[in-house]
């Protein structure tokens, strides 16, 4: 069977957003997960996620993504490790990148791949409740342990279009989730690396757990659907590396990763004009990155998701373009028309 999560940015009213994720929880999804981002309305994450803990029962909650870098390791993992208590044993933790606010606060993203290697590497020996002594070419630990009681196997993921930190999910975390890719072409790529990075490790692809981590909008009008995910699904593809377009965009126009790089070094000028632009950015090429458009459309996206052999979907939902509110208007109908075509909740029409 399938299960299905639901991720969002905190940035709703907090007994809003806590309602969300009451709902989410009694429509039968499994994960409920908040963006730590900063300085466009959201609230503190963690705070967000005592909240959710404490008006759910069941549903698994996290950060995802939590990045090495506006909040260092040590303190991360005694803030999912808390959390794990507060929630009788429900927290996850999913890192990755970030990069939300870091100009506002004079930080740079250096080394992502080491920064978060070290991170994964860290935060597990604290779970693990030993003293920890770490000297990486990033992070320092000296003498630590977290003295309270934590669970040993809080599961680290890893989320990421990266090449590299795809390799680093399968070599060393607990899961990959994979970000925007959503289409057999795409999945073959990525699943391919976090393949290599487990043989690296001695794993095998089945000890990693798979996330597909989807850009989603539902409604009766699949057009509408499309452009409420359009600002996210370009921003993100603005934000992918341009060593990977080949392979992404393939079967698209030729000049389509030109006209990205272009956009990409323009900033937020260029983002823009990536947005307005419907020659290369066509509603195909939204589609491909996204689960967008009437229910028979994202029934079918899902089904091309799980022929992967990824069981695992955590929906980043959008109720309209630019906007990061009325995720139940995505909840609810995607609960309703989708989630029983996969064993979760009623049964199919």
């Amino acid at each position: 069977m399938v299960s299905f999560g639901v991720g969002m940015a905190p940035v709703e009213p907090l007994k809003k957003i806590v309602s969300v994720a009451r709902m989410a929880e009694e429509l039968g999804f499994d994960s409920f997960v908040h963006a730590d981002q900063r300085f466009a309305g959201e609230k503190d994450v963690f705070v967000t996620l005592a909240a959710d803990a404490m008006a759910t029962n069941r549903i698994n909650i996290g950060p995802c993504v939590a990045d090495p870098y506006t909040r260092i390791p040590a303190m991360t993992a005694l803030a999912v490790a808390t959390l794990d208590e507060l929630s009788g044993g429900r927290a996850l933790l999913t890192l990755g990148a970030g990069g939300s606010g870091f100009p506002q606060m004079h930080l740079e993203r250096r080394r992502v791949n080491q920064a978060l290697r070290e991170t994964i590497i860290m935060i597990r020996s604290l779970f693990s409740g030993e003293t920890v002594s770490f000297d990486g070419n990033i992070f320092k630990l000296s003498d630590a342990r977290l003295n309270i009681d934590v669970r040993s196997d809080i599961p680290i993921l890893v989320a990421t279009r990266s090449p590299k930190n795809l390799e680093l999910a399968g070599e060393l975390a607990d899961g990959a989730v994979i970000a925007t890719y959503v289409s057999r072409e795409q999945l073959e790529y990525a699943i391919g690396l976090v393949r290599r990075g487990a043989r690296k490790a001695g794993r095998s692809l089945e000890d990693i757990r798979l996330v597909s981590w989807a850009y989603t909008s539902i409604s009766d009008d699949g057009r509408q659907a499309v452009e409420n995910v359009r600002p996210f699904v370009t921003q993100a593809l603005i934000n992918t590396s341009p060593d990977t377009y080949t392979t992404i965009f393939d079967g698209f126009a030729e000049e389509l990763p030109g006209f990205l790089t272009r956009c990409r070094k323009l900033g937020g000028e260029g983002l823009e004009t990536a947005y307005r632009d419907r020659e290369y950015l066509t509603d195909e090429v939204i589609k491909r990155f996204s689960v967008a458009g009437t229910a028979d459309d994202c029934i079918r996206k899902i089904r091309e998701i799980t022929s992967m052999g990824i069981d695992e979907i955590w929906l980043r939902c959008f109720s309209a373009p630019r906007s990061e509110g009325e995720h139940e208007k995505v909840i609810v109908p995607f609960a309703k028309q989708v989630l029983p075509h996969f064993g979760v909740g009623g049964s199919a029409s």
